[in-house]
């Protein structure tokens, strides 16, 4: 008997567990503001006081009277609380007020190759390959889908998968295909049995761009320049951000129909000047990865959230020991 009320405790205790940790998954449906979002702020009970601003690479954005204000990492809603919180202070009239994201700039993705409309795309939702390779423009005529190249950006900058649309479209099977994530670049090659096999070892006509990606300021695009070494290309992207790994830079160098991948120590380059210098070529791509996050990094907050739950369910266990002694 003992047994079996000790057990129905522990239970409530697992139900309590399992409930406590879907509610942050849940939250995470919401999007997220990041640096270089544009929000439009208003206040109805002071129009004057309307706003748009961007989101700085700082997070944080500046309004009129209460100077800046950390914005990256909270949802609208977590951001309006801030801003009347702040208003209040300076405007007791003040009690509402609406964020609204007009520019979703930080979910971000490349697509590169044979496309009519290569270039930069912002998403509030980043969606699956194929439904992403139709938004953004039609696939020339040369456009391998077979061999669709997803260069990783984020904390994975540097990875490298090949899939196969065109078979997962015949299947049926798009939801099998790898998900897009922010920073990552998609490109489609050339369709190699579309030109005559003398052509194969030649170099074919590139785009006047180079692209460095990942861990750095201005990540995208770049015109090219000749002379232009892998350092001056890191400069040009605004320098590397805090947390970038350098020295696990990769490059991705073109060579005709084909691409090869290298890897180039940035940290050990700016100390000692080796490896030798690589001027950057046309369609280069430099990727510099973030520092992965140690045990207590990023992941402390998670930490702290499962600490909680554990705490609380000690607690409801020893109150309902403590009950069921009476």
């Amino acid at each position: 008997m003992e047994w079996t009320r000790i057990s129905g405790k522990w239970l409530i205790c697992l139900g309590l567990l399992l409930w406590l940790w879907s509610v942050p998954a849940q939250a995470t449906s919401e999007y997220v503001i990041g640096p270089e979002d544009v929000l439009n702020i208003t206040f109805w009970q002071e129009p004057t006081l309307n706003v748009e601003v961007r989101v700085g690479l700082d997070g944080n954005i500046t309004i009129d009277i209460i100077g800046q204000i950390p914005a990256a990492g909270r949802t609208t809603e977590e951001l309006q609380r801030d801003i009347v919180r702040a208003m209040s202070r300076l405007n007791k009239n003040i009690s509402q007020a609406a964020v609204r994201v007009t520019q979703h700039n930080y979910n971000y993705v490349f697509v590169i190759g044979q496309i009519n409309e290569p270039g930069k795309r912002t998403f509030e939702e980043i969606p699956d390959v194929w439904t992403l390779i139709n938004e953004v423009g039609v696939v020339a005529a040369q456009g391998d889908l077979t061999r669709v190249t997803i260069l990783r950006g984020g904390e994975d900058a540097g990875k490298i998968e090949v899939v196969n649309v065109s078979e997962a479209i015949a299947s049926g099977n798009l939801d099998k295909l790898p998900k897009i994530r922010r920073q990552d670049t998609i490109e489609i090659p050339r369709t190699a049995g579309m030109v005559l096999s003398a052509e194969l070892g030649s170099t074919t006509e590139r785009r006047n761009l180079i692209y460095v990606i990942g861990a750095v300021n201005t990540p995208g695009p770049i015109t090219f320049e000749s002379n232009v070494d892998v350092a001056e290309a890191l400069a040009l992207a605004h320098g590397p951000t805090a947390d970038a790994d350098l020295g696990k830079a990769q490059l991705v160098i073109k060579d005709g129909y084909y691409s090869q991948t290298v890897k180039f120590d940035l940290k050990k380059y700016s100390k000692t000047g080796t490896p030798a210098r690589y001027v950057m070529q046309k369609e280069d791509m430099l990727i510099v990865p973030y520092r992965r996050p140690g045990f207590l990094g990023e992941g402390i907050g998670g930490i702290a959230t499962i600490a909680g739950v554990i705490t609380a369910a000690v607690l409801l266990v020893n109150q309902l020991n403590g009950s069921g002694t009476n």
